[in-house]
């Protein structure tokens, strides 16, 4: 949008549209005023004057421009209607600037596990396993600092929540943690694991409890977790197989 001011200091500044009509001219009070032909418009750093047939007036001490000009050097749209006495102007729609943004994105690529049975996807910790009417998340993975018996342990914690099912229950007596391809079998020590596993979880219920393994002697970079667990929903036992895949 253009912008505008007049090259005069000391006045307050009106306006009006040129070219009254004889019409009005016996309704309307007929005034002297000075016409001011050294008043120059700035527009933009752009120095104009305003044709003869507009000139600048001072009336009364006040500054009167010629409004028809002065717009259409904004770029507006200026009407008068007699009717209703009214002089309209209209300004130009603002120009919308379109910027382009590039982005960089990362390319995410989904493998289906059928096409490679030995795909494996490691997720950071905790991981949840979803099945139907329940859940069971692994929450972490601790090694003992000290050893105990000449061995050190490795806790792993578990949470799981029966949502829709009778009752079910954590087998952890076979259970099997694996750790940079290195297998770790259930601890044969006592508590082996907690001792929340020993009853059936119900519906609408949650526990929480480790499972204990022997021989964990260094750190490890991912590694998996397998156990059964008992489902029960009311017409009879099944075993559903258990595997958390993780990493640190």
């Amino acid at each position: 949008m253009k912008s505008w001011k007049v090259g005069l200091l000391g006045f307050a500044a009106g306006a009006m549209v040129m070219g009254v009509s004889p019409v009005f001219a016996s309704v309307y009070k007929t005034v002297q005023a000075q016409i001011m032909a050294d008043v120059m418009f700035d527009v933009d750093g752009n120095v104009v004057a305003s044709p003869s047939n507009q000139p600048v007036l001072n009336y009364n001490g006040y500054i009167y421009v010629p409004l028809r000009f002065a717009a259409e050097a904004l770029e507006c749209q200026v009407s008068f209607d007699p009717v209703m006495k009214r002089v309209a102007v209209v300004s130009p729609e603002p120009e919308v600037i379109e910027t382009v943004v590039e982005k960089e994105v990362e390319k995410v690529v989904y493998v289906d596990k059928s096409d490679d049975p030995d795909y494996v996807v490691y997720n950071k910790l905790p991981v949840t396993v979803y099945k139907d009417g329940y859940e069971i998340t692994l929450k972490t993975v601790m090694m003992d600092d000290k050893e105990n018996a000449g061995m050190r342990r490795t806790r792993t914690y578990l949470k799981v929540e029966n949502t829709d099912v009778d009752k079910i229950s954590i087998m952890p007596y076979e259970a099997k943690l694996t750790l940079d391809d290195k297998e770790f079998d259930v601890s044969l020590a006592g508590g082996r694991w907690d001792d929340a596993w020993n009853e059936s979880i119900r519906e609408d219920k949650e526990k929480e409890g480790y499972i204990l393994f022997d021989g964990v002697e260094y750190d490890y970079t991912s590694g998996s977790l397998e156990f059964q667990v008992r489902v029960n929903d009311g017409s009879g036992d099944t075993i559903d197989d258990i595997r958390f895949d993780f990493k640190k």
